[in-house]
Formats: structure tokens, C-alpha cells, sequence
């Protein structure tokens, strides 16, 4: 799919399959940007790759990772809501043991050298369709942006 996107876009884009600790190892420090969007809560270690995309980004880069948080609410949005009334995912595409409070996330952030500038939560409304951005609620899914001290 990604292939197809390249050659519809007419976009030059460098497509890998890798993990972002093997990215890390080839290319520390190549990037002004690094995100890492909804996949913490699907890996192993995701301290490890919390690590990765520090290694990855430049002095000065932002970096920015999102996730699902760890708690009654998000379990009834995220698994219950998104997969098994709503059907946005397939059941079971979430373990909530898996799910990261926003304390634990921006431990690992400032255990990598980073600097935690900002968090947001992104709710859905289901009657709407709409997702918005709110500081205020970090209930369920949520946003970090990181800075990697110059």
C-alpha cells in the first residue's frame, strides 16, 4: 500500500520496514522531527522505543508520541466502545494492561534525555464523527510533544 501511495502521490518517499531501535542504531541524530503515534501501547518495551526516537532526533528536534490511557474510562472508549460497539477496530486489537498513564509516558520521555513541553488529549464525539483536540482531558487518548535539549 505504501508503494501504491508513492507512485500515485509522485512523492520521493524512503520507505523502511525496521524497528526504530535498528533505525536508531543506522541513523542517530538525523532527524528535526521523530513521531511515534498510537503504537506504545502495542510494543513490548515502549521505554526501548521511547529511547529510539531520542537517539533519532537531532539537538533541538521535537518529538511527539501519542497513546491510550490507563484507566476505567479509556477501557470503556477504547475496547469496549471503538471495538466491540462501534467497530472501528478489530476486537482485540487492544490489551489494556498495555495502556500508558500519561505519568508513566513522560517518566520514559524525561528517562530518555527529553523534555516533556506539552500534553493534549483527543477526544471523539461518536454522535458527530469529530475528533477534537482538549488540554483538559487526557482521560483517553492523548498527545506528548518532546524536546531534545539542544
Amino acid at each position: 500500500m505504501a508503494r501504491l501511495h508513492q507512485q500515485e502521490s509522485g512523492v520521493a518517499v524512503d520507505y523502511l520496514q525496521t524497528t526504530a531501535e535498528e533505525l536508531a542504531a543506522a541513523r542517530p541524530g538525523s532527524f528535526d522531527i521523530v513521531c511515534c503515534l498510537e503504537m506504545h501501547e502495542h510494543v513490548p518495551d515502549p521505554c526501548s522505543v521511547i529511547g529510539a526516537c531520542a537517539a533519532l532526533a537531532r539537538p533541538g528536534a521535537s518529538l511527539y508520541f501519542s497513546t491510550i490511557n490507563r484507566n476505567p474510562k479509556a477501557f470503556v472508549f477504547a475496547i469496549v466502545g471503538a471495538e466491540h460497539i462501534l467497530r472501528l477496530l478489530p476486537a482485540g486489537t487492544h490489551d489494556y494492561a498495555k495502556f500508558i498513564r500519561p505519568s508513566e509516558l513522560a517518566g520514559w520521555i524525561r528517562a530518555a534525555g527529553l523534555t516533556v513541553e506539552g500534553m493534549t488529549g483527543l477526544t471523539y464525539n461518536p454522535l458527530t464523527g469529530v475528533y477534537r483536540l482538549n488540554p483538559r482531558d487526557v482521560s483517553v487518548n492523548y498527545m506528548v510533544r518532546a524536546v531534545k535539549p539542544a
